[in-house]
């Protein structure tokens, strides 16, 4: 937090910051291919994409820009790959990624180009917060009324981001960091001074931002955040989960994949990509096989395992993808009857509770719209009304779930987790490696960009660098 003379009384809008991951959903159609290039025949391509997220669409957008025809592969039936917005109450909602702001530079230009609205989300600003302590105990206080005394050690425990991380949007200019990932986010919080409230919170951020439980979390990827949001836990809060594109996500990128110029064939899982002596081979689940010049893979950390590469992959990004990231997140949007005044919960993410996070996000016909969020660490069945009654029961006591709608990102074959957090010692020794091409097959995915890891920011950034170094591939042959 910012030195202030009223430091005793911090803002309101030092709540917790989250990330998401990815966005969107789609009823699109097919994108038109771009016209042939000199001597090509019908059908041929230069460039196959993996995968419709946002890391895929900007690749074939940016390779459009030099002429390149694209195809692009989805598993999926819609485009977004780890996002999806979905109607709910009425109105659309993120499922998955969600909040954006200026200081991620990447979705910010898409903003501004694709002349999107954004509002805000009112659950940012709550003051009135219902906690549970590490027994489950059900308390209430106000985040105006938590002093320096509880605050001041918290930010301490950020205190050496600005030292190891002086330029964390550059990961490779400074690696200080990297030598210092060696503690979980349970080693830190054991070690510190902190008051038993101030734990509390602390170990809510972090599991909040993670989506994991807190000794399979890297410390220094929680750094990370807060060096990204100007070395301040306080405007991470508004980086992280106050700003949202007008319509959910889907209006971003349908403006993105309208534009990317690629043809697209939804349904089309990949189970092998193979480099040939003057180009890849890229073979579909139904066997269909396609040819091109060069190949980016978007596929998702936890499920590059999943599809055989000939030649086989450096050991290194192959067995990070085994061991898998840690990020199991879970988020659901909830409708509980009554009008609920605006407020916010917190829970540590030890096992007292599958939720560790609730948002609020308004009152519409005499009913609540609450966003929680959770670890499948903590298993909780996100499609159990149930269940998910029974979570927010200790909470709210007596609470009545009218409806909710989530997707179960951890089970989904084609993502196995959500948004992409380390393990102590993980990334950081294998982000090289992971954003090295292969051959002629580059790798682009939010799960392993330089700067804003895990978020659409991070997929957009990726998918701009991978486009670059293809063409400069193509354009030397």
């Amino acid at each position: 937090m910012n030195d202030r003379s009223d430091s005793a009384r911090p803002s309101r809008r030092t709540i917790l910051a989250l990330a998401a991951a990815g966005a969107v959903t789609s009823s699109m159609a097919q994108a038109r291919p771009s016209e042939n290039r000199k001597g090509q025949r019908p059908g041929e391509y230069d460039a196959i994409i993996v995968g419709a997220g946002f890391a895929g669409l900007t690749a074939a957008r940016e390779l459009k820009q030099f002429g390149y025809r694209v195809l692009i592969l989805e598993a999926r039936d819609r485009v977004g790959g780890r996002a999806y917005t979905a109607d709910f109450n009425g109105k659309p909602n993120d499922l998955g990624g969600t909040w954006i702001h200026w200081f991620q530079p990447h979705v910010w230009a898409e903003i501004s180009r694709y002349g999107m609205d954004i509002v805000e989300s009112p659950g940012n600003f709550a003051d009135d917060v219902i906690y549970l302590d590490e027994t489950g105990q059900r308390h209430q206080t106000r985040i105006s009324a938590l002093g320096a005394e509880v605050y001041g050690p918290i930010m301490a425990l950020f205190a050496e981001a600005r030292e190891i991380m002086p330029r964390p949007a550059e990961p490779f200019v400074d690696t200080r960091w990297i030598d210092a990932d060696t503690l979980s986010v349970a080693d830190k919080l054991a070690a510190s001074a902190l008051t038993p409230e101030g734990r509390i919170i602390a170990a809510t951020i972090c599991a909040a931002n993670s989506g994991a439980a807190s000794k399979n979390v890297s410390w220094i990827d929680i750094v990370r955040l807060i060096a990204l949001s100007g070395y301040s836990l306080e405007l991470q809060g508004d980086v992280l989960s106050r700003f949202k594109v007008k319509g959910g996500m889907r209006s971003l990128y349908t403006a993105l994949a309208d534009d990317c110029g690629a043809t697209i064939e939804l349904g089309s899982p990949v189970t092998a990509i193979e480099t040939t002596p003057d180009g890849v081979r890229v073979v579909g689940a139904n066997g269909k096989v396609y040819s091109a010049k060069a190949a980016i893979s978007t596929l998702p950390l936890n499920t590059l395992k999943d599809v055989a590469f000939a030649p086989p992959l450096p050991e290194q990004k192959r067995k990070v993808s085994v061991e898998g990231h840690a990020g199991k997140a879970s988020k659901i949007h909830v409708l509980v009857d009554g009008e609920r005044p605006l407020f916010t919960g917190w829970a540590p993410g030890t096992g007292t509770s599958p939720i560790n996070f609730i948002l609020w996000d308004g009152i519409e016909n005499g009913c609540t719209h609450l966003i929680a969020f959770g670890s499948a660490d903590h298993p909780l069945d996100v499609m159990s009304k149930a269940e998910i009654e029974s979570a927010l029961d200790q909470f709210l006591p007596n609470v009545v779930v009218l409806d909710s709608k989530a997707h179960d990102w951890n089970s989904d074959p084609y993502s196995k987790g959500a948004w992409c957090i380390s393990r102590p010692g993980q990334i950081s020794k294998a982000l090289k490696a992971l954003q090295a091409p292969h051959g002629r097959v580059f790798f682009a995915s939010g799960d392993w960009a330089s700067a804003w890891r895990s978020a659409i920011d991070g997929a957009i950034e990726q998918g701009i660098t991978t486009a670059r170094d293809l063409h400069r591939l193509l354009s030397s042959n």
